[in-house]
């Protein structure tokens, strides 16, 4: 990514719109409390205080302020993702202030999108490069099918992964680094930007979630920019012929592998598959690992020191990721 897109004045404004609107959130909490924070009882809760859970409030405004910041193509296009994404938000942040929103729904609604996605923008996966499937994917329904079930897939593994500070949100920064890459390889700069935008508005919530915890980005902002992430990673194929759709594969490639895992692991566990448990790569950091090398640090610390060894597994396949061609 051009070090001058990253400090070009206007990504700087998404930035410091959504840190502001993520200390707003952790200053008022005590207002929307009630709703909004996240307690930690549970088998996959790992931090130790309630916490308000709305970051993705802080990340959809930052994205607002980008969008009205941004002018002509990049502008347009963004403007349709951020439309399409609505669903996914809605189910997630109702989740998140009631509780009471199923898997299944947020998942129908996060697929939903991707859906809404392909009727505005007229993006659908046609081509996988595996014989035999791309017969299938030939037929538009099929295609639009399997793009809503993708898009959702990797929606939900962003989902899965948010469990520590930090972790949701430096993965989901480094998937659009690599995403926007590779679309500055192939001179995308409407991709590129968008990009760029989405890496400063996820900065400006890092901000006050990583690493003490102070904010979390909540089934909302995880679902919201999963799904983004999902959308760029298929746009960016199909805009771009010589770009190979596993290049958008392998950059969301952690999160991917730990939802294959964790629905593996439930099935051979007999555990339904939307059932919260302990058993996630990151889960396992820091029972077998941070503990023990850093075990006299505040709590707080202690859940962000996860996140650094759980990035590695996402920056690794980012060479390749780069370099992937037809």
């Amino acid at each position: 990514m051009p070090l001058s897109l990253l400090l070009n004045p206007t990504v700087l404004i998404p930035f410091i719109a959504t840190a502001a609107v993520s200390l707003l959130l952790v200053l008022t909490k005590s207002w929307h409390g009630r709703h909004s924070l996240d307690s930690f009882d549970g088998v996959q809760k790992f931090h130790h205080a309630p916490t308000p859970r709305i970051g993705g409030v802080a990340l959809f405004a930052g994205l607002l302020v980008a969008w009205r910041l941004s002018s002509g193509p990049s502008g347009t296009l963004l403007a349709l993702m951020l439309l399409a994404g609505l669903p996914a938000f809605a189910a997630g942040l109702l989740e998140d202030l009631t509780k009471k929103v199923g898997v299944r729904e947020r998942l129908l609604a996060t697929m939903f999108s991707g859906l809404f996605a392909w009727w505005l923008t007229g993006y659908a996966l046609n081509r996988v490069e595996i014989l035999g499937v791309d017969l299938f994917l030939a037929y538009l329904p099929v295609s639009i099918a399997f793009t809503a079930f993708a898009v959702g897939g990797i929606a939900n593994s962003i989902n899965i992964i948010d469990g520590f500070n930090g972790l949701a949100g430096g993965t989901l920064i480094i998937g659009f680094t690599t995403l926007g890459l590779i679309a500055f390889q192939v001179g995308d700069h409407e991709l590129v930007w968008i990009c760029s935008l989405m890496i400063a508005v996820l900065a400006g919530f890092m901000f006050l979630n990583f690493p003490f915890g102070k904010l979390f980005m909540g089934d909302g902002g995880a679902y919201f920019m999963g799904f983004l992430l999902a959308w760029v990673a298929v746009m960016l194929p199909m805009r771009n012929l010589s770009v190979s759709k596993w290049a958008s594969l392998v950059a969301c490639g952690y999160p991917l592998i730990e939802t294959l895992f964790s629905m593996l692991r439930r099935s051979l566990n007999n555990a339904h598959p939307g059932e919260p448990d302990s058993e996630h790569l990151h889960s396992l950091i820091k029972v077998k690992v941070v503990r023990r090398l850093f075990g006299n640090f505040p709590p707080s610390l202690r859940n962000a020191m996860v996140s650094p060894f759980c990035w590695l597994f996402e920056v690794l396949p980012i060479y390749r990721a780069a370099i992937e061609r037809k």
